[in-house]
């Protein structure tokens, strides 16, 4: 059966390639509707998603910043994310994504500059400031695991200590029946509801069908499913932070079609 669209969009694909939790956490949100000159295509429901993602959220925890993709490139990659990605234990972020860039293995999230994107292998996240734990990333492909390429897109990332990202494997959407993605979200992990299945479970959508990816770091295969299995908002910081040569696995869980 053909898929109807409502209003929506591919949410993603890019246009090129395709401390212990506090009583209250750290949180912060990067998010994007439309971008310069159209380079990417603009989104209906962005910035629904993201501000019902903060009003839920900071209902028990902290907010520190809720800000767009204007010239952000520096926040997320190793140059100046002790005053981005790392002043926060979660980001939140709502862009396209893509997991290929000028045909190397990049996991990529575009910002609102024509033509820049964030990439993978130049970031390096949970060793400065209040270190982050937890990326979660409404962007299609950023968690691609169809090919061989995770560990090359992904090590960077982990070995400067985050915990555990959660994302898409494909195709995420943006649609009147999405913008409570980022709500239902902040309200799972309130309800401490593990963060693998509070990611599940806020991304799944009657109307259109999501692709959604969890991932986290181990010291070995058991470890690291142990540890994306079991870590919730409420105990993160109680999971060894992994760094360096203590990454010895990848791991993931994924779902078609939700």
């Amino acid at each position: 059966m053909k898929k109807i669209l409502l209003t929506s969009i591919l949410f993603g694909a890019l246009m090129l390639t395709a401390t212990g939790a506090s009583s209250r956490a750290r949180f912060g949100t990067y998010c994007q509707q439309k971008f310069q000159n159209n380079w990417q295509t603009g989104f209906n429901y962005a910035w629904a998603r993201c501000s019902r993602f903060n009003n839920e959220l900071d209902d028990t925890d902290t907010k520190v910043f809720y800000r767009n993709l204007h010239g952000a490139k520096d926040e997320f990659e190793v140059d100046n994310d002790q005053n981005g990605m790392e002043r926060v234990h979660l980001v939140y972020v709502n862009t396209h994504g893509g997991y290929m860039w000028h045909g190397r293995k990049n996991a990529v999230w575009a910002m609102w500059n024509n033509g820049v994107v964030a990439r993978s292998k130049s970031m390096y996240l949970g060793n400065e400031n209040y270190k982050l734990s937890i990326l979660a990333s409404y962007a299609c492909q950023t968690h691609k695991t169809s090919d061989d390429g995770v560990w090359v897109r992904w090590i960077r990332i982990f070995k400067g200590g985050l915990r555990i990202s959660t994302g898409s494997h494909g195709t995420l959407w943006d649609g009147y029946t999405t913008d409570e993605c980022g709500e239902d979200f902040a309200d799972d992990l309130q309800g401490r509801m593990k963060i693998k299945y509070a990611w599940k479970s806020a991304l799944s959508d009657w109307k259109v069908d999501q692709d959604v990816a969890v991932f986290a770091s181990g010291t070995s295969a058991n470890n690291c499913h142990s540890r994306k299995n079991h870590m919730k908002w409420q105990n993160f910081g109680s999971y060894p932070r992994l760094r360096n040569n203590n990454v010895h696995k990848i791991c993931w869980t994924t779902w078609n079609n939700l």
